[in-house]
């Protein structure tokens, strides 16, 4: 007894005529590179804003009280962190410095960047290229630069070429000893990190008539092993006074990244944008379909004559919706890869494609290809075989 081969139907209809395939191909593949930039570019906004974050040392932050967001300047007394070192379960509390300075390269003009201070001992950051580097942070006027910053500030890549650059911060000459890789955001071009007494000689005049690390800008605590985390928050919240709030640190990234998103326009318009190319593409799905439809109605037709139900008919618009989703998002996932890792090199932002948010896209191109196929396959269930025949 021979077993009846099934027909691939969706796959031949979708192959017959190569060179339409290749034209629907190409345009989904630009509808999913348009969703994959646009993601990318919103994910970019939320990761390099709190990358800083992801890299402190420490399992709370203490910020001011009047302070919404990272990006905004304001501070408190570090008599908070002393007060905090007392608290049960707390293991040490320390200082982050923050500012925005003037850089100037020989040969490039004068922009702002930011400035991050700590005294060397502290361990306040675990970026693992600056470890061998920060017991040298206390020689005079020295610093380490985020190889990550943009090319407008004219910073040299090659290791001994960077420090014998000449360097200006704020009007004062500055001594580069390394780099190190953090990134930029949406608001700073790039990132300095030096020690605390160098960061006093580089901005006296930061709190007037006080010593300029008396005001801190984030402040980082470490908790006893064992000691549970959101209880030392409950706690310090307890002691500290009302001038500064404390905040697991994974809560405050969250926080951060809600802010972004909600508070401002940006992630609106990369939201936007995704349902931009999420609707051209189903436009072009939709025309690609139609068109075969259109043109093997008759086909069509007959297959309704001999018995076949909608069904059959359902189940074949939607496998030919899928091949043509998987066809058009593997070049797409390819290209987008490429101008992912140009435009980080570029813009020195966090643009990562990662498994997550790969298969997100992959689902909105599975749903694109899908509806579509569905919009355009009812003019062949409206069709009566009698008609054409």
């Amino acid at each position: 007894m021979f077993r009846r081969r099934r027909i691939p139907l969706a796959f031949l209809n979708l192959f017959h005529d190569r060179r339409r395939l290749a034209i629907a191909v190409s345009g989904v593949a630009f509808a999913v590179v348009l969703m994959f930039m646009q993601s990318g570019f919103k994910n970019a906004l939320f990761d390099s804003t709190v990358e800083v974050l992801q890299q402190l040392d420490g399992d709370i932050v203490v910020v001011s009280s009047a302070q919404y967001s990272l990006v905004a300047a304001e501070g408190f007394s570090r008599q908070r962190l002393y007060q905090a070192r007392a608290c049960p379960g707390v293991a040490g509390a320390y200082p982050l410095y923050m500012e925005s300075g003037i850089w100037q390269s020989q040969g490039h003009k004068a922009y702002p960047i930011r400035v991050l201070a700590f005294q060397p001992g502290d361990p306040v950051f675990r970026l693992p290229d600056t470890q061998e580097i920060v017991a040298r942070l206390a020689q005079p006027s020295t610093a380490v630069v985020d190889r990550m910053s943009k090319g407008v500030l004219g910073i040299l890549r090659g290791a001994a070429e960077l420090t014998q650059q000449k360097v200006e911060l704020s009007g004062r000459s500055l001594k580069l000893i390394g780099s190190f890789r953090l990134g930029t955001d949406f608001v700073n071009d790039g990132n300095v990190l030096m020690g605390a007494d160098n960061f006093r000689q580089f901005f006296p005049s930061r709190v007037v008539g006080r010593d300029p690390l008396s005001r801190v800008d984030l402040g980082v605590v470490h908790v006893h092993p064992g000691a549970s985390v959101e209880g030392v928050v409950n706690e310090l919240q307890r002691i500290l006074p009302g001038d500064v709030r404390v905040y697991d640190r994974r809560k405050f990234i969250r926080n951060e990244i809600l802010f972004w998103n909600r508070s401002t326009p940006i992630g609106f318009v990369f939201t936007l944008g995704t349902i931009v190319g999420f609707v051209v593409g189903m436009i072009v799905c939709y025309q690609v379909i139609q068109s075969d439809i259109s043109d093997h109605l008759g086909e069509f037709a007959t297959l309704k004559a001999m018995g076949y139900p909608n069904r059959y008919f359902y189940a074949l618009i939607l496998r030919e919706s899928w091949y043509l989703s998987l066809l058009s998002f593997v070049p797409g996932c390819m290209v987008s890869l490429v101008l992912f890792r140009v435009l980080a090199a570029w813009t020195g932002l966090l643009l990562v494609m990662n498994g997550p948010r790969a298969m997100t896209v992959l689902l909105l191109t599975a749903v694109m290809c899908i509806v579509s196929g569905i919009l355009a396959l009812r003019k062949l269930l409206a069709v009566d075989p009698a008609e054409l025949f």
